[in-house]
């Protein structure tokens, strides 16, 4: 009797078994939630997910007013900063002072929020849910900044080809930054390549099937950002290391994992962690069209603003008289100038500056007004040149500078054929070509 009712019977519904997190994971937990939500928070410099969200440009600016305020007090009455070094400026560097001192205010405003928290929530056995909708925040903002550096360099912007001034340079006289950007800027296709790579990463972070691999690839991208900026002093230091570490903590929970399927060679089951959907068809069906959406106009947006950027700089208006020339003859009152202080190489790429070369290399920056009707250069709104054309390999200038008669007699350099550009690319080389 007893036997047949137990074989019959429906089984006891199980326990539901809580996830208990050890001190040490509860405490890092609740320090890292703080500091990065605080950081992803808009900032001068950075992408912002929130930007993206209709309004948010215009409430994220409004309630960072007191941080706008305080971080500068700081500066000026904790550390004893004045002068530029304690003002808000859009210079393009985000390794400023008051970048610094906003990082370690996140930092002390997390080991608060870190200590209190762990008092009044200490019996808590884990932040399952929390930590899932942070990794949400996470991948999100790390995959929009991803795919705003990204097609910048797909549409290749933020790498401009050197120009003439910088063909014109000594190597000696580039600073690592400008090493850098002339050295990134000498390859089209390697910009697309590393562009490619992070607008890569940052789609699968979107999913979260793929998030993990995501992660990983967004840690190889960054990882050889940051050491660039580090080794070629790019201002951008502080914000590409906190993105790495984004990509760190977004695959931190799958390193055992990793480390036991590439190290110790042993079979890794699935990924357990819970994907908490929504319970409705309806609101399951909403979301996902809301994030094709959202994504769709992020991307749409990126593309249309890569192909915007890459039109403008096509239409960059340019000097009547394009182009880089070697200086043949300086003559001042009739007679011909002695090295020192003349023209060596003439820049004139766009219409309202001439560069100049001297032969004590020294370099010049004339701002100038070109009247194509007169075939005249006003420089300094004071000196006065004309110009006419022997033949179509030369420019002859005539006038004054400093009320000095002159006249400089220019032959046009073929950039084509420089090395640089001229060298292109080989698959046979019987020899190295390191000049």
């Amino acid at each position: 009797m007893d036997e047949t009712v137990t074989a019959t019977a429906e089984p006891l519904a199980p326990k539901a078994i809580v996830k208990q997190w050890n001190f040490a994971q509860r405490v890092l937990f609740r320090f890292v939630f703080s500091y990065f939500v605080l950081y992803t928070w808009p900032a001068a410099g950075r992408v912002s997910l929130y930007h993206k969200i209709p309004g948010g440009y215009a409430f994220t600016t409004w309630v960072s007013q007191p941080l706008q305020a305080i971080v500068p007090w700081i500066a000026t009455h904790v550390f004893g900063v004045t002068g530029i070094a304690a003002t808000y400026s859009s210079n393009g560097s985000g390794d400023t002072t008051l970048g610094y001192i906003t990082a370690l205010l996140f930092f002390v405003l997390a080991l608060a929020a870190t200590l209190v928290w762990s008092v009044l929530d200490r019996r808590r056995p884990n932040y399952v849910r929390l930590h899932f909708w942070f990794r949400v925040l996470l991948r999100y903002t790390l995959a929009v900044t991803l795919f705003t550096y990204g097609f910048n360099k797909v549409f290749p912007n933020q790498f401009p080809p050197p120009d003439f001034f910088r063909l014109i340079e000594p190597f000696g006289e580039f600073s690592p930054m400008g090493v850098l950007w002339s050295f990134m800027g000498a390859s089209v296709p390697y910009v697309i390549f590393t562009g490619a790579c992070e607008v890569v990463a940052g789609a699968l972070l979107v999913f979260r099937r793929t998030s993990l691999l995501g992660a990983l690839v967004s840690v190889a991208v960054m990882v050889n950002v940051v050491v660039l900026n580090l080794c070629y002093d790019v201002p951008v230091k502080l914000y590409s290391t906190h993105l790495l570490l984004m990509a760190i903590v977004l695959a931190a929970p799958d390193l055992t994992r990793l480390f036991d399927f590439f190290v110790r060679n042993r079979a890794v089951g699935r990924d357990e962690s819970e994907a908490f959907p929504f319970s409705q068809p309806s609101l399951r069906r909403a979301a996902v069209v809301g994030k094709v959406l959202f994504l769709g106009v992020i991307l749409l947006g990126q593309i249309l603003g890569g192909v915007d950027g890459m039109q403008r700089k096509e239409a960059t208006p340019r000097s009547p008289l394009y182009g880089l020339y070697d200086v043949e003859s300086f003559e001042q009152n009739g007679f011909a100038e002695g090295k020192p202080a003349t023209w060596r190489k003439v820049v004139m790429q766009y219409p309202n500056v001439i560069g100049v070369r001297t032969n004590e290399d020294a370099v010049l920056f004339l701002q100038v007004n070109f009247d194509v009707t007169q075939s005249a250069i006003t420089i300094r709104n004071r000196d006065r040149l004309f110009w006419s054309r022997p033949d179509p390999a030369r420019v002859l200038l005539e006038g004054k500078i400093d009320d000095t008669p002159v006249r400089i007699r220019l032959k046009v350099v073929d950039v084509d054929k420089m090395l640089l550009k001229s060298r292109g690319f080989h698959w046979i080389n019987e020899r190295p070509f390191n000049r």
